[in-house]
Formats: C-alpha cells, structure tokens, sequence
C-alpha cells in the first residue's frame, strides 16, 4: 500500500501540479490582503504545490513582515528579490533559509531559475548557462526582477536582454516571469513567453503603449497561475474576484 501510495503521489508531481506567482507584492494596501485572499482561496480549491515570488518582495526597505507571510497559504514560497528588497537582502536571505539569491527549484514536470537583477549578473548568466545545459525538466522558467520586456514605466532592461536572450533562444526556455512593472502583462519573443506579475499588491500605475510584443495587458492587481500537465503548460491570470484576466496555453517544442 505505502508503494502504491508514493507511486500515485510522483505520478502527479511528475504529470500534474499547479504553483503559484506574485510580484511586487509586499506594500501594506488593499490590493496586497486581496491578492493573498485570493491566494488562499485557489488553494482551497484546488492545491497548490509552491507560492513564486518575482521580487519587492517588502517595502520600502526589504524589512520582512511576518503578517504578510502568514496571510499567504501555508505552502513553500520561493522568492526572488528586487530592488526594494536589496538594502535587507541577507536578512530575507536568513529568512527564507537560501545560501545566495538565485537558484534553481526543480517541482515536477517545472524547473525553475530565480536569478538576482541586483547582483552580479555576468555570474549568474554563467552559472545559469550551465543550469540549463544539463538534464532538463519539461517545462522550465526564469524567475527574475526587473523584465526584458515589458510596456511599464519602467520597461524593458536592455542590459538584460543584451546578457540573456541568446541563452533563452540557445536553451528554447518557454518562460520568463518578472515584476518591477506594477502591472500584468504577456509578450511574445521568438519561443519564449515573457510575463510582467508586477501586481501582486504595491500601487498600480499606467503603461505606456503596448509592444508590438505585447499579446495581454492589464493594469490591475492579480497572481499568476501555472498548471503543468504532460505536454502542456497553461497558464492563466486572475484579479482579486477571480476574474480571468489572460489565458494562455504553451506546448512542450512547440515553434
């Protein structure tokens, strides 16, 4: 029985799960207490294996507060860390238990990279570039920041893409997944989806107009859901009332 048990349980991770992504998140507003509502919500109705986070993960200051912590479904959070969170980078650090601010989660049929946009990037391009030179998951992401693309006040990082983007095409990686743009946003560039889920509850502002990229877009504040399942990923957004604001569905080498 406990064989037939722990078959069934990796059969689901390996074939079936669902996680989680915020971004920007960690500001004491309204929108914050409703994204992670709804986050308790969605795991109630259907489990979720971990919680992402794409940076800003405490205002101002990276000063960590537990209340919001513990607002959050009770589930294994894996941060990234943003500009704000950089002057208490090794207080979150000794927080969440991490050695260094990026590295690899590997849940299933995902694989995930969560880079530092504040650190030293040539490093971490070289250490990612062995990461995905080796024995891959079906479906793998990039976890990081500040975006490559993004329509946002901010924008795209030119030093990112310069340092990047031949490694994404190299590797085919499906997805990248950023905040810093306290917006929601999907682009399409070559094979890879990138997301901006900069509305994990912080103060929205405007966009300016949208990349010819740019395939979705809301100013609203919202989580990002993925659900990996054989050869397809989907993945879709929702506001605080459960709205669907963007759907998309990838599938595994596809052009």
């Amino acid at each position: 029985m406990r064989r037939l048990l722990f078959l069934l349980l990796s059969l689901g991770l390996a074939f079936g799960q669902r996680v989680a992504v915020i971004g920007d998140w960690g500001q004491d507003t309204p929108g914050r207490a409703q994204v992670a509502s709804l986050l308790r919500t969605e795991h109630a109705r259907k489990p979720l294996a971990a919680l992402f986070t794409a940076g800003d993960n405490f205002y101002p200051r990276g000063l960590v507060v537990e209340r919001f912590l513990k607002e959050l479904p009770p589930i294994p959070l894996y941060p990234a860390f943003g500009n704000h969170d950089a002057p208490n980078l090794e207080g979150q650090l000794k927080r969440f238990q991490l050695e260094r601010p990026y590295y690899p989660v590997r849940l299933g049929a995902m694989e995930f990279f969560i880079l530092y946009t504040e650190g030293d990037l040539k490093a971490q391009r070289e250490w990612l570039a062995q990461a995905l030179s080796r024995p891959q998951a079906p479906w793998r992401a990039v976890i990081l920041h500040r975006p490559l693309y993004s329509s946002g006040l901010h924008g795209g990082s030119p030093s990112l893409r310069s340092l990047l983007e031949a490694l994404l095409r190299q590797h085919r990686v499906p997805l990248v997944l950023a905040g810093h743009d306290h917006h929601y946003e999907r682009l399409q560039v070559g094979f890879t989806t990138h997301l901006v889920v900069g509305g994990g509850g912080a103060g929205l502002y405007p966009t300016k107009p949208p990349s010819p990229y740019t395939q979705a877009l809301a100013v609203a504040h919202h989580a990002l859901f993925l659900e990996a399942e054989g050869e397809t990923l989907v993945g879709y957004a929702l506001d605080p009332s459960g709205q669907v604001l963007d759907r998309f569905v990838l599938k595994k080498d596809s052009p």
